[in-house]
């Protein structure tokens, strides 16, 4: 029975990952097409078929055919434009972050290749190139906006910075996913009705946190298209899936979500649904490796999430 219900899982994921236009994934991992990026700004990337980890599902033989929107041609607005990521593990990979930074993928999950993460396929959808990846393992939204350090939270202006290709230049896309790790430590949610000046130092509540990161956006990038990610589900404190998680305060990852919409629609951002993107509390155990972080299959399905959305907001 066992085997049959993985059989049945993985069917499963195939059809949802197919329901976004995705070539059928195959078996064997083979090279992979290198990670576009800017020319002042190299990433290390894999140069032929790299080693899954041991617990890893077998990868899909092409990145580019597996987002599947990759058959479309991309917006020709998007073709070269330098695309900035911040976000929190689920975003990282090693070789293209700052050298302090904390790292999750692929050292203890199932993405081995930079070009497979949900970012990278949205790059080699839509024909941009990467600035720059400034994504921290274990960091918050929230925290102190005066920290310098790899563990940084969101709102900081280290973070905000670290935007910045290596070169200096600045973004001509942010996208921003942060958020799951205030929710799992029960920040104060809190709730954004209007822009208000925010303060720097400790900002431990959500909703001004994540509105003084836009502001600081906003300031250092003002020509920068912005999208902000809603947040996945997640399991609860005990590692269960299955229901929607709560935390602490009695907030769901739902609240939080409304919360990103409301400060987004207010600064101008706009919005990469990954809540409604398929993946859910009832199959976090076939899209994760952890109830979490995805595997290359769920980031195939969160590529493909976010090529659509900003193909489709692209002039």
């Amino acid at each position: 029975m066992k085997k049959i219900w993985k059989t049945s899982l993985l069917s499963a994921a195939l059809a949802l990952t197919l329901s976004f236009g995705a070539a059928p994934l195959t078996s064997q991992a083979a090279d992979v097409t290198p990670l576009p990026q800017a020319a002042a700004a190299p990433v290390t990337t894999a140069a032929g078929t790299t080693a899954a980890p041991a617990n890893a599902t077998a990868a899909p033989a092409d990145t580019t055919a597996a987002a599947g929107i990759a058959a479309a041609v991309p917006a020709a607005s998007l073709h070269g434009k330098k695309l900035s990521i911040l976000g929190d593990s689920i975003s990282t990979f090693t070789g293209t972050m700052p050298a302090d930074y904390n790292i999750f993928y692929p050292e203890s999950g199932d993405i081995p290749n930079a070009g497979q993460t949900w970012w990278g396929q949205l790059l080699a959808n839509t024909g941009m190139v990467l600035c720059r990846n400034a994504s921290s393992a274990n960091t918050d939204v929230t925290g102190n906006s005066l920290a310098l350090d790899g563990s940084a939270p969101g709102c900081s202006i280290r973070r905000i910075v670290d935007l910045r290709g290596t070169d200096g230049s600045s973004p001509d896309v942010i996208v921003i996913y942060m958020g799951i790790n205030d929710f799992a430590r029960s920040r104060t949610l809190g709730r954004f009705t209007a822009p208000s000046v925010q303060t720097e130092g400790e900002v431990m509540t959500f909703t001004d946190a994540y509105e003084m990161m836009l502001q600081k956006i906003k300031a250092l990038y003002p020509a920068a298209s912005v999208y902000c990610c809603t947040l996945l589900e997640r399991c609860d404190a005990n590692g269960n899936t299955g229901a929607p998680a709560v935390n602490s305060n009695g907030n769901t990852v739902a609240d939080y979500n409304a919360q990103i919409k409301a400060i987004a629609a207010a600064y101008g951002a706009s919005i990469i649904d990954f809540y409604n993107c398929g993946i859910n509390y009832t199959n976090l155990d076939l899209f994760t490796v952890d109830g979490i972080h995805p595997t290359w299959i769920g980031a195939g399905v969160l590529g493909q999430c976010a090529t659509q959305a900003v193909l489709s907001t692209a002039i």
